[in-house]
């Protein structure tokens, strides 16, 4: 079976732009697809997320090594699991609108986390009490389900339909080389019949 990259010389620009997207989408892209399910890609934001967040909870736990083994363990995978349960989610929402990728404001995703992230710190190192720590939460962990949900989750699925022959573009989603198929098959039956 032909890969969905083989495939995606004999579309245009315009539906290959779609389906590759942005930088970001490019190199999920690059990933086979069995490990760039949108499950896998949220929890490797969760990952992500988690270690950067290894050294403030150190802090936050006075080094005290057990607490903050603990502290990071589990923050890490309920994060992880959170995250991977949302892109399963956004992926099976996918499969049911079939809607095309949308490119999310990308200088307000990327800010998100940092913000969030410098708010979280403030208030463990008690400069920003005022502001609860669960905004800082939501600041972190919203941007990777919302590129999963919009993104990632429909060009995740349009590329498996190109992996399966199919066309993700078309209205009927015939598969593609189905209709050659079909010209082989007459031209069979008119030899016959001569």
């Amino acid at each position: 079976m032909d890969s969905w990259r083989q495939r995606l010389e004999s579309l245009d620009e315009a539906q290959t732009e779609m389906l590759l997207g942005s930088p970001m989408s490019q190199r999920f892209a690059s990933w086979p697809l069995s490990v760039s399910h949108p499950a896998i890609v949220g929890a490797f934001y969760g990952l992500l997320l988690t270690a950067a967040l290894i050294i403030p909870i150190g802090y936050h736990q006075l080094w005290d090594f057990e607490l903050w083994f603990r502290e990071v363990a589990f923050r890490g995978l309920s994060i992880a699991l959170g995250l991977a349960l949302a892109g399963q989610f956004s992926s099976l929402i996918s499969k049911f609108f079939q809607r095309p990728p949308i490119t999310p404001p990308r200088t307000v995703l990327f800010t998100m986390p940092f913000v969030g992230f410098i708010i979280l710190l403030g208030s463990w190192m008690d400069l920003v009490p005022q502001i609860p720590e669960a905004l800082a939460w939501l600041l972190m962990l919203a941007p990777g389900p919302i590129y999963v949900h919009l993104s990632w989750a429909p060009r995740y699925r349009m590329l498996t339909m190109l992996e399966d022959g199919k066309d993700p573009f078309g209205p009927s989603r015939v598969e593609l080389g189905q209709m050659e198929m079909e010209q082989e098959l007459v031209d069979a039956v008119n030899a016959i019949d001569d």
